[in-house]
């Protein structure tokens, strides 16, 4: 549900949770109840099914959102300007100690230890993997990354597979879903809405439906949003692909009903669109099919058309020219 299986490209190696006496349910990762000030202690099976030695990392990760559902990040690495957590607590990663990198000799399987500190919160869920990660051959993780390399080579030498732990606190969280501010995100030429999960639970089947509409209350295109998911207590943009046309300077609206569980969300927004934020969309996104219109003078889109213009004309007085 919230795991992810071990990539089978390049070499053989297997990452597999070993489930607690505790376990809740069949999920396909660790799904455990947790008590505030309590020590939970967890295994995960590594096999390397290679003749090769196998160094192996392992990298506690916290759990976010996007448009595509849950995904897993180190907390080093975060975007905060596309995501976030709404609270610093519920980052799981901080209450997780792995061990150092082994090495994995040809063949060889070994169950390695980690735990999860709680932290004292007694309600809703924590939610964060572990990331294991396999670097194959003689060479380190270090060395790879000072080297180029196809990316063929580097498939066949590094693997990673991530595996969810979900920490099931005492008192149940109520659901709560918001969407707050909305603009224009230029260099994705997107709507971004600001989808939030105030909750500190698991939010299932969130859907939605949406219009953008001109100043004159005119749709310029609809469309639905997929079902997905969302991390506790987490935030994100959620990009609706600009569809219309022509993209412009001005003010245009969005009509958006979201669904999320038995909440349903119904709002009316006015967007700003700025010569910015049209400039910005033209420069990094000219590959797409809508026509945006610059506010800047496209001079050599005028001398093209001058210079077919004189060619026509030339063409006309030749052909005249030709028949006397």
């Amino acid at each position: 549900m919230h795991g992810c299986a071990a990539e089978t490209q390049g070499f053989l190696f297997a990452a597999e949770m070993i489930a607690p006496a505790n376990q809740i349910g069949i999920a396909g990762h660790y799904r455990i109840p947790g008590m505030p000030g309590e020590q939970i202690p967890l295994q995960i099976k590594v096999t390397n099914h290679t003749d090769q030695i196998v160094e192996v990392k392992f990298v506690p990760m916290n759990a976010y959102s996007s448009q595509t559902g849950i995904f897993y990040q180190n907390p080093d690495d975060v975007n905060t300007q596309a995501y976030s957590l709404l609270d610093s607590r519920y980052g799981l990663a901080q209450y997780m100690t792995v061990p150092d990198s082994l090495d994995l000799q040809p063949n060889e399987i070994q169950i390695v230890d980690f735990s999860v500190a709680v932290p004292d919160i007694d309600t809703g869920t924590l939610l964060g993997c572990i990331r294991v990660i396999a670097f194959a051959g003689s060479q380190t993780a270090q060395e790879t990354d000072n080297q180029v390399e196809s990316a063929q080579m580097l498939i066949d030498k590094y693997q990673a597979v991530d595996t969810a732990v979900e920490i099931i606190l005492p008192n149940p969280a109520a659901p709560s879903i918001s969407v707050g501010e909305v603009t224009f995100l230029g260099e994705k030429i997107a709507v971004g809405i600001q989808i939030t999960n105030q909750a500190a639970l698991i939010q299932e089947g969130i859907t939605g439906d949406y219009e953008i509409m001109d100043s004159q209350n005119m749709v310029l295109f609809s469309d639905t949003i997929d079902n997905f998911k969302m991390a506790p207590m987490s935030t994100f943009n959620y990009p609706l692909t600009w569809q219309n046309k022509t993209l412009e300077p001005g003010t245009y609206a969005l009509s958006l009903t979201l669904h999320a569980g038995d909440e349903v969300i119904d709002i009316r927004r006015n967007i700003t669109i700025d010569a910015q934020g049209v400039d910005e969309a033209q420069r990094t996104q000219q590959r797409i099919s809508p026509t945006i219109k610059s506010t800047q003078f496209q001079w050599y889109e005028v001398a093209l058309q001058v210079l077919i213009l004189i060619i026509i004309v030339l063409f006309i007085a030749f052909i005249r020219r030709k028949r006397r």
